[in-house]
This record gives C-alpha cells, sequence and structure tokens, in this order.
C-alpha cells in the first residue's frame, strides 16, 4: 500500500468524504444483498447497482462534456425533432426559463441551434446540429450494446418480469420515500464538522 507522504514529502490528497460514505455503505448490513430479508435484500442489491449504473450513465457527461440536464434536453429533441421552445419545454417538464439558459448553453457549445419558425416570426425552433445527432448515435450504440451485453442470454420471461418489476418500483418510489423521510424526521448525534483544506 502506498504512504500516505509521498518521497518528495508531500502530504497525497484527502480521501474524497463521498468515497468513503459510499464504500462505508456498501459494506453494511443494511445493503447486504444476502440479508435474510428477501425484500431488505433486494434492495440492498439495488443500491449496490446504482452508483455503477450512475457512472455509465454519467459517460456523456464525461466524454462530451454534457451535464443530466443538458443531455436530457438534446435525448429530448433527437426523440421529437425540432420543436419551439414552448414545446421542448413541456416535453421535458421544466419551466421555459430554465429551459432557454439550458438551449443557451448548448447553443454556445455548437449542439442545438435556433432558427426562424416559418409562419411565426416571434416564435424559434430548436434543432439539434450534426455534431450532437453524431455524439448521441455514438452513445446510444454504447447504451444498446450495453444492455445486450448484459442481458442478451437471458430467458425473455425473466427479463419481462424483471422489467415489470421495476416498473413497479418506480410508480411507487416518490410515494414511499416521502413517507420515510418525514417519519424519519430531524437527524441526531453528532454533526459532521466543516472539513478544512490540508496546507
Amino acid at each position: 500500500m502506498a504512504d500516505s507522504v509521498s518521497r518528495r514529502g508531500s502530504r497525497a490528497p484527502a480521501a474524497d468524504p463521498a468515497a468513503a460514505d459510499l464504500e462505508a455503505a456498501r459494506a453494511s448490513r443494511s445493503t447486504d444483498p444476502s440479508h435474510a430479508d428477501l425484500a431488505v435484500s433486494v434492495v440492498g442489491r439495488l443500491f449496490r447497482l446504482a452508483p455503477r449504473l450512475v457512472d455509465l450513465q454519467d459517460l456523456g457527461a464525461r466524454q462530451y462534456g454534457l451535464g443530466f440536464a443538458r443531455g436530457r434536453v438534446l435525448w429530448a429533441l433527437q426523440e421529437s425533432g425540432p420543436v419551439l421552445m414552448r414545446t421542448l419545454s413541456q416535453l421535458l417538464g421544466i419551466s421555459p426559463r430554465t429551459v432557454t439558459g439550458l438551449v443557451d448553453a448548448l447553443e454556445a457549445d455548437g449542439w442545438v441551434t435556433r432558427g426562424p419558425h416559418p409562419a411565426d416570426r416571434r416564435a424559434t425552433i430548436i434543432s439539434l446540429t450534426p455534431a450532437a445527432d453524431a455524439a448521441l448515435a455514438r452513445l446510444r450504440e454504447h447504451y444498446e450494446g450495453l444492455a445486450r451485453d448484459l442481458l442478451d442470454d437471458l430467458p425473455e420471461d425473466d427479463l419481462a418480469r424483471c422489467r415489470a418489476v421495476i416498473t413497479t418500483l418506480e410508480e411507487r418510489l416518490d410515494d414511499v420515500a416521502a413517507k420515510r423521510v418525514a417519519a424519519f424526521g430531524p437527524a441526531s448525534g453528532p454533526r459532521p464538522q466543516a472539513r478544512r483544506a490540508d496546507r
């Protein structure tokens, strides 16, 4: 194991607190996939898979500098084709002001263009650029390849059942989580102290 101090005497970077918390959660009994309670075991496996799936989902952000919100705009435009700004806002379920800010940033980086509406001078049509089309095609190819590599050899009935269970979890999650958070109440016990940067 590497020493915490390098040979030149400089201190090694401090461990990422979030990463340390994640490792602790993976090792805890509450996320133990071998737990005797089947429901707890299933949720434990989901918690263990979640960081790895999020890491794969963030591939676009790492490769192309696209965050989650900006990526949603591009995927929505690929599905819909060129649309009015207000239509894009409705598709995404976010405010027109927020969409305008996202589109401004995407346009500045060369991912989308604004064009005039053929019948309404006051309206603007938002479209993907060729660079965005190419990037999304590449991301979709890798996403579909990952799905096939993971699941192609599983029986179709198992996959259908798995999808049905995941759909049920999606439908229940917001309400169940809200109830559990409310029941948990304010935290008690020691509070984390502000960490000072190493000198």
